[in-house]
């Protein structure tokens, strides 16, 4: 079931791509459907499926019945209208399976003859074969795997759902223009063309909501398949939790393998001597061919064509023969780990097992370090198939080099599945050995002095593990001699982290050196220190780049090993940095220029400040009330800033004084400027002023002008100075007013006088 759901997924894939958009040749348009009701709801799916495929039938099989108009060739031409009722048809008729898988899933099925089968090898008390238990293992990981390739198929629907949700919306949206355009038609060839289109469009979102309903039922049928499998899993995992400690390996069963293994290497030795005759007949039709093309001075195509397949084959042999010799080694240690397990198992004695776990320890140890070889030679053969491949789809007018290279290509296949057939039974070898470790780990169940070693043991080849863990491989050709010589290079877990920690290292010891270079430039120097924060950063961002393409050279991670990420880095990188570069661009503007520099009281944004920091990226402004803003360095080239302190540190005042009316004018601007003279933070040049400024509603209005340096308080300053001028004032007897009104009583009618009596009526009568 899961390749069906996995074909079906290539099949919409294939068959259900969106059409591109072309002259139609169409029936009339069908009557528009009427509206869904409550009583649409409830008919049978599979009744429906039934009557839409019938009327596809009919729709296809009636525009078959007459030509394309598009087209002045006579008889049946298919047009877009028909492929689309072709696929129509596809899908409903794929609906009507996948309704019947799912009324076969739905009803309750029988019991699984594997899960009887498993249940009755272990019905009976322990021990418990472990040949038997092996095979639920591997029961195990085969239902781990369908339920891993049913999870991606499905990603895969939901990744076609959405791409059909898309595709009836923009069908429903050209319904919609259709219909529009239909009303505003009034040629009688516009208006026949306007309804093709339209029913063209209705074909359409008929194809995608079949396609949605098809999707969403191979979205159940996966959930059922994909619970009924997790249910299994499940269980498969409580027998062997139970099982598992109490395996036993007879003395006839070790025999069994052991047989079967001897049975494999003797096979083994039957391919190697085929194979050596094989090669040695070629090896001289090698030899003679040679002596041909040598005496023929290059006159004799055919023999040298022959001369360079027969080299290809005899490689080839080559390779084979080099598998099939570590196959007999990976044979002969799989005949050593089983005699090992079945003393771990027939032993309860910890050294024993100590020693069992040591040996396979080790095996799984070469296993794995061969392992990254095989992968390299693989890939590598990979890499010629592909390139001979493309040779091939090439082409090529001579039918002899034609077959050539499809024998080069066959032979090169060859390789390949020699170097697959050692990584397969390495990689099944290296499983067995793993799953015998973990169980001689879970059977600790004394607690004697030895149990730390196991313990100890495990976590060594455990991390020994994860610290020669491949995360990806990359390749790397190089041009040597005239032809292109590929290495492939593993990442390790220990690559990167020791890489990391290099890297770590050198920064340290660069930011060192990068600090003792910023004070020579400041003290020796005589450089600003804002600019030399900004080379000792720049400097620190060069080291960085050359540090960590030599810390890749020397732990051999190639560059290319991040080329993969080069498009999409370069995207991000572009986008999401250009804000922080602009940054940086403005703040090396702003160290240069030295329009704003630290110590600067500025206003920017409706705050007002002093510059306490300048630095790559972004400022840092305290406000006078102590609240630290950092503001980026493009807002002060993109805003209008205020330096209160970039020429002139000097600033004019003015405090405004209020007198009473009638009170002597002259004299009080005298009293008001002689107490701003006599303080010792107004500046005497230029010379404080008083002005006379308005006639106000309750006080004549007077205007001290004076000038004062930046740096002092000027709020303090500014009390002083309020201070002297109300007492001189108080002293002179010149008074400063509170606002004041004049009310009018107009006395020319009576008032009104109400006595009312004390008590309860009296406070309501008030």
């Amino acid at each position: 079931m899961i390749i069906r759901l996995q074909a079906l997924v290539i099949l919409w894939v294939a068959l259900f791509a969106p059409l591109g958009h072309a002259q139609f040749a169409l029936l009339k348009p069908k009557a528009e459907a009427p509206k869904a009701t409550a009583a649409a709801d409830k008919v049978d799916p599979r009744a429906k499926a039934e009557a839409q495929l019938a009327e596809a039938r009919r729709q296809q099989e009636a525009g078959q019945t007459r030509p394309d108009p598009g087209s002045d060739a006579p008889g049946l031409l298919v047009s877009d209208r028909q492929r689309i009722l072709d696929r129509l048809v596809i899908a409903f008729i794929e609906q009507l399976s996948l309704l019947d898988e799912l009324d076969e899933l739905g009803r309750s099925p029988p019991e699984d003859p594997r899960k009887q089968a498993l249940i009755a090898d272990f019905a009976g008390p322990p021990p418990y074969s472990a040949l038997r238990v092996d095979a639920v293992r591997d029961e195990h990981e085969a239902v781990k795997q369908r339920l891993q390739r049913l999870m991606a198929t499905e990603r895969a629907l939901e990744t076609l759902k959405a791409g059909q949700v898309e595709e009836q919306r923009r069908a429903s949206e050209a319904i919609r223009l259709a219909e529009d355009k239909l009303t505003r038609t009034k040629g009688q060839e516009e208006v026949e063309k306007g309804r093709q289109t339209l029913e063209m469009a209705t074909l359409r979102r008929q194809l995608a909501e079949a396609n949605l309903a098809n999707i969403g039922l191979g979205q159940e049928r996966n959930a059922l398949e994909m619970k009924g499998l997790k249910t299994f899993s499940t269980e498969i995992e409580h027998l062997l939790a139970r099982v598992l400690p109490e395996q036993r390996l007879s003395k006839d069963e070790l025999e069994q393998q052991q047989a079967m293994l001897r049975k494999e290497l003797s096979r083994l030795n039957s391919e190697i001597d085929t194979l050596v005759a094989a090669n040695t007949r070629r090896a001289a039709e090698r030899e003679r061919l040679r002596k041909v093309v040598a005496g023929a001075d290059g006159a004799a195509p055919q023999e040298a064509r022959q001369l360079q397949l027969l080299d290809a084959k005899l490689e080839t042999e080559r390779i084979q023969l080099m598998t099939l010799t570590w196959l007999q080694i990976l044979v002969q240690g799989s005949s050593d780990a089983w005699a090992q397990r079945y003393v771990g198992l027939q032993s309860e004695d910890a050294a024993t097992r100590q020693a069992v776990i040591a040996g396979l320890s080790q095996a799984w140890s070469e296993l794995a370090s061969r392992k990254q070889v095989f992968e390299e030679l693989q890939q590598a053969a990979r890499v010629e198939v592909r390139d001979q491949e493309l040779r091939v789809d090439a082409g090529t007018s001579d039918a002899a080099s034609a077959a050539q290279q499809a024998e080069l290509l066959a032979t090169m296949k060859e390789r390949l599945l020699a170097y697959q057939r050692v990584e397969r039974i390495s990689s099944r070898l290296q499983q067995q050995i793993q799953r015998w470790l973990d169980d001689f780990g879970f059977q600790g169940k004394s607690a004697s002095s030895e149990d730390w070693k196991l313990v100890a043991l495990q976590l060594a080849q455990t991390m020994k593990g994860i610290w020669n863990f491949e995360m990806f491989a990359v390749e790397d050709s190089t041009l040597i001699d005239g032809k292109t010589v590929t290495v492939s290079y593993g990442v390790t877990i220990g690559k990167s982290i020791g890489a990391l920690l290099l890297f770590l290292v050198g920064y340290w010891l660069f930011a060192l050196l990068a600090r003792r270079l910023q004070r020579l430039m400041v003290t020796r120097f005589k450089v600003n220190e804002q600019v030399a924060i900004v080379v000792r950063r720049w400097a620190m961002i060069a080291l960085g780049l050359v540090l960590l393409v030599f810390i890749l050279n020397l732990a051999r991670i190639p560059l290319t090993a991040f080329a993969f990420m080069g498009g999409a880095l370069a995207i991000g990188i572009g986008f999401g940095t250009q804000t922080i570069i602009k940054n940086v661009i403005s703040g090396i503007i702003i160290l240069f220029e030295r329009k704003i520099r630290v110590g600067d009281i500025i206003a920017l944004g409706g705050m007002t400040g002093r510059v306490v920091a300048v630095d790559l990226r972004a400022s840092t402004v305290r406000g006078f009330d102590g609240v630290e803003a950092v503001v980026p360095n493009s807002s002060f080239l993109e805003n209008q800033v205020v330096n209160w302190t970039y020429s002139d540190t000097r600033r004019r005042r003015e405090i405004r004084i209020g007198i009473a009316y009638g009170s002597p004018v002259r004299e009080a601007a005298e009293i008001i400027a002689s107490c701003a003279e006599d303080h010792g933070q107004v500046l005497k040049k230029p010379p404080p002023e008083v002005y006379f400024e308005d006639f106000a509603d309750s006080a004549l209005l007077m205007v001290l002008v004076y000038w004062g340096e930046l740096a002092n308080d000027s709020r303090r300053v500014d009390s002083d100075l309020r201070f002297a001028i109300e007492k001189r004032l108080g002293a002179a007897g010149i008074a400063i007013p509170f606002p004041q009104r004049d009310i009018r009583f107009d006395a020319s009618q009576p008032l009104a006088v109400r006595i009312a009596p004390a008590g309860k009526d009296a406070g309501s009568a008030a």
